[in-house]
């Protein structure tokens, strides 16, 4: 029931193994900036169109000044850590810009916090990385601190998170203690085991196949999820991602 989401939605994945760093999320923000710079015509006569029909200013509004700006700077989008972002939040907090949701390290990103790092810290797109351990999916890449993973979030001006990645955990012993943590390797349909080795998880587990995955050899690899009615909404200046896919269904409105 918001004008972000939908019930059912379109998401280019993304995965290939990784050339370089194995540990860095850096080799895939380079190639997924560079995926969206090259697919967007500023000048189709189509999104000219449908900004110079949106409220609020058209093609001379702020928002249309952003946009565009963000594909015609040659200078690489912005990137900062989970860490700062939430120190930057903070101190903004402090200063008078009230959240809805106080700022706290070890919570997610609220929808207003990603857009104030998009709209009023960088005025444009920006790479927010290395999110806690906690906030994230198993099959993610531990940080050497133990505490981060290494991911990233790209957020957008008016959207707030457009694309979500990760560098995928390649090491056998660390992915299953983690799947454990998760409660997804079970014996028998008994409790988690969380006190055995790595083979012993791989063996007794119903998620045998994923861990062999990494057991038999899979090269290290990373990817992302890219939002494809968002991407819509972002390029052609439509608010709602209910006007940017062919058949929206949401809660009341589904219709058969």
């Amino acid at each position: 029931m918001t004008g972000r989401h939908l019930a059912e939605f379109w998401m280019l994945e993304a995965e290939w193994n990784l050339a370089t760093r194995f540990d860095s999320v850096e080799e895939i923000c380079i190639f997924l900036e560079s995926l969206i710079r090259s697919s967007v015509d500023l000048d189709s006569p189509e999104i000219t169109k449908l900004w110079s029909e949106r409220d609020g200013g058209g093609l001379q509004s702020k928002d249309y000044q952003v946009f565009r700006s963000a594909l015609d700077n040659a200078q690489p989008w912005s990137r900062i850590t989970y860490t700062e972002a939430i120190e930057l939040l903070k101190a903004a907090h402090a200063k008078g810009r009230c959240f809805e949701y106080e700022p706290k390290w070890g919570e997610s990103l609220s929808s207003e916090h990603e857009r104030w790092l998009a709209e009023t810290h960088v005025g444009g797109p920006i790479f927010v990385t290395n999110y806690p351990v906690g906030l994230k999916p198993f099959y993610m890449r531990v940080s050497e601190d133990g505490k981060t993973v290494a991911c990233f979030d790209l957020l957008v001006p008016r959207i707030g998170e457009l694309v979500g990645g990760s560098v995928r955990e390649e090491r056998l012993d660390v992915l299953t203690k983690r799947m454990g943590d998760h409660g997804l390797l079970r014996e028998n349909d008994g409790p988690a085991c969380t006190d055995v080795t790595g083979e012993d998880f791989a063996n007794d587990s119903t998620y045998k196949w994923y861990a062999d995955l990494r057991r038999y050899g899979g090269a290290p690899h990373g990817g992302f999820g890219l939002g494809f009615e968002r991407l819509v909404s972002w390029v052609s200046g439509i608010d709602n991602v209910k006007e940017c896919i062919g058949m929206p269904r949401w809660t009341g409105k589904m219709v058969m």
